[in-house]
């Protein structure tokens, strides 16, 4: 954060759910290096399940997994915490990774910070959101954004680095049912509970294209900043292929 040039990424997803988690994690990485700058990452993927760290270590992993397959989604294991969440074309997905001496010192600063712009975002569209955990939502948080304070749009987690951290997550356009048909299930085999009626979408009050959303929302970071659009280089890159197979579910099998 800062008056520092914000380096920004949109579109350059890899198609591949772990790889695009990898992506991630290897600009955490070089980001608490000192070989990147500030980053933000913001694109629409395709249909993806991402599972937390909890989720690998319960009992019915590998059916939730298998779940996500048949449904047409590619699973990925996430590098921040939480749990399952569900990526498809009508949700934006996001990753803001910044350097920091202390990262823990400025975790829930950080998840403010992204809620609050993604409330701004909405609200330049007319649409009234708020901060807050729904009782039963689906990967509760303290930082979730919903919308008729009831239906949450948006979820975050966050992962530390040495002198970095990372918040990433996803605000829902349209097609929440989407979310709903393969993730009750999901819930089901890990055994969790979520109530599909708390799962919403921008679209439940009007409809806009992802891409506005994800347009305005990047502009919430920038805010009179200097900033540079960019590629992921190939640095990056080949760090992200030796990290892809950790975020496979189908390699631990």
């Amino acid at each position: 954060m800062g008056t520092s040039p914000l380096r920004i990424i949109t579109g350059e997803l890899t198609g591949t759910a772990p790889l695009d988690t990898a992506v991630s994690r290897a600009i955490l990485r070089r980001v608490s290096m000192g070989e990147l700058p500030e980053t933000l990452q913001v694109g629409m993927p395709h249909r993806v399940v991402a599972f937390g760290r909890h989720d690998v270590l319960t009992d019915g992993f590998d059916d939730a997994v298998g779940i996500a397959v048949v449904n047409g989604f590619d699973p990925t294991i996430r590098i921040a915490g939480g749990r399952a969440v569900v990526f498809h074309p009508r949700t934006v997905r996001f990753a803001w990774t910044v350097p920091t001496a202390d990262p823990t010192a400025g975790m829930h600063e950080r998840f403010s910070t992204v809620a609050d712009h993604v409330v701004a975002a909405l609200a330049s569209f007319g649409i009234a959101a708020a901060v807050g955990e729904l009782e039963r939502e689906y990967c509760p948080g303290r930082y979730s954004v919903h919308i008729n304070g009831a239906r949450k749009v948006m979820g975050s987690g966050q992962r530390l680095a040495r002198r970095a951290a990372q918040v990433a997550g996803m605000i829902v356009v349209g097609d929440a049912e989407t979310v709903n048909d393969v993730l009750e299930p999901i819930y089901g085999a890990l055994g969790l509970d979520m109530d599909p009626s708390r799962t919403g979408a921008v679209a439940d009050v009007l409809d806009v294209d992802a891409h506005a959303v994800a347009s305005v929302f990047t502009r919430q970071f920038t805010n009179g900043r200097p900033c540079r659009q960019d590629r992921v280089d190939s640095t990056t890159m080949a760090l992200a292929r030796t990290f892809q197979p950790d975020h496979d579910p189908r390699e631990l099998a």
